[in-house]
């Protein structure tokens, strides 16, 4: 699913401008979920209907595969000052996408960037398959992003990159990904993205180019992703979680949106597949909140400090949790409790600057 793309972040302060970063559970050892507790319920917002959007037809092809086997982890180019002193980023150490087996992270297959990306891909973004992937990548430094889609075979082999015909969102000044984020939508056929250098977010046909833009005027969107209607995006805007109908035609996203719940002392969430919780790092617990309002559920307790945790997104199913923290990639299988994690080789930038983008 997103990263994705990438990092849902819910307060400000927390956001982090990665390439959907993905934060940690503990390494290598069996854990079992504990029983509900009542330490932080979804709020949920008063008067507020269920989505009554039509589900829209999936291509089985995209359906849900089981336990995903696929990780791709992309990571931006690292920033290079010289002199230390300067504002701005003289030059970038490249970085590269791999494609990495989702039970032991190691690395299966490379994958190239066109000759358009400048340095490296940065932004990642799945399917429910665990085969098809959007991956993003700077053409210059505060040039714009190009988007291209790559599809794996069943032994994680990537076919071609095909450019997404898409409006490309600028880049920062001080950061190659100017914050984007992106997901695609359970068909496989529309993208949508923001990006924290332009605000307002897009939706855009992958095939056709055809798409819609919904100007911010400053709002922050720190995070998104697809209902399971194919129709409604879910946004983050602080510790808001709120709907947009991606069919819509307002122009403007502030009266296109809806609350649905506030969450003020959870970070980086994730709508699950059904549409009917969110789960989301509190503390140093993984926790599940009902989006009625019922009582959160602790599904995993990290065992490391919750600096630097981002990113959390969930396979196609909803069984399996996927985050970062740093540079190590955590899972989850929340049926079990069970948590694994393992460190991303991507080559000379391995543990440093911004975490990968990670996507299954």
């Amino acid at each position: 699913m997103t990263s994705r793309g990438r990092a849902v972040r819910l307060s400000v302060s927390s956001v982090i401008v990665a390439a959907f970063v993905l934060t940690g559970c503990s390494g290598g050892h069996a854990e079992r979920a504990v029983p509900p507790v009542r330490s932080g319920e979804a709020t949920a917002v008063a008067a507020q209907k269920p989505l009554a959007a039509p589900r829209l037809s999936v291509d089985p092809a995209l359906r849900p595969s089981g336990t995903p086997k696929f990780i791709v982890a992309a990571a931006a180019p690292e920033a290079v000052f010289d002199p230390p002193s300067a504002k701005d980023a003289t030059s970038y150490i490249p970085a590269h996408a791999v494609v990495l087996d989702a039970e032991t992270g190691r690395v299966l297959h490379t994958i190239k960037t066109p000759p358009e990306i400048f340095s490296s891909w940065s932004v990642v973004a799945a399917a429910p398959d665990d085969r098809t992937f959007v991956i993003a990548g700077t053409t210059g430094p505060g040039a714009g992003f190009a988007f291209y889609t790559v599809r794996l075979d069943d032994q994680g082999r990537p076919g071609a990159a095909s450019k997404v015909r898409a409006p490309m969102p600028a880049g920062g000044p001080h950061s190659p990904d100017g914050g984007l984020m992106c997901a695609l939508s359970p068909d496989g056929r529309r993208l949508a993205y923001t990006s924290m250098a332009t605000g307002g977010v897009v939706v855009v046909d992958i095939v056709t180019g055809v798409g819609h833009t919904w100007t911010g005027h400053g709002a922050l969107v720190t995070g998104l992703s697809w209902a399971k209607d194919g129709r409604h995006l879910w946004l983050w805007t602080g510790a808001t979680l709120k709907t947009l109908d991606a069919t819509g035609s307002d122009t403007e996203l502030a009266p296109a949106v809806r609350p649905v719940a506030n969450l003020p002392d959870a970070y980086d969430g994730v709508v699950t597949p059904d549409d009917r919780a969110v789960l989301v790092f509190t503390g140093s617990r993984l926790e599940r909140r009902p989006l009625d309002g019922g009582a959160a559920q602790t599904l995993a307790h990290l065992r490391s400090s919750a600096d630097g945790l981002g990113g959390l997104t969930l396979d196609g199913s909803g069984r399996f949790a996927l985050y970062t923290q740093g540079w190590r990639i955590h899972r989850v299988d929340l049926t079990t409790g069970r948590t694994s994690s393992f460190r991303v080789p991507v080559g000379k930038r391995q543990g440093k600057g911004d975490a990968p983008g990670v996507a299954w």
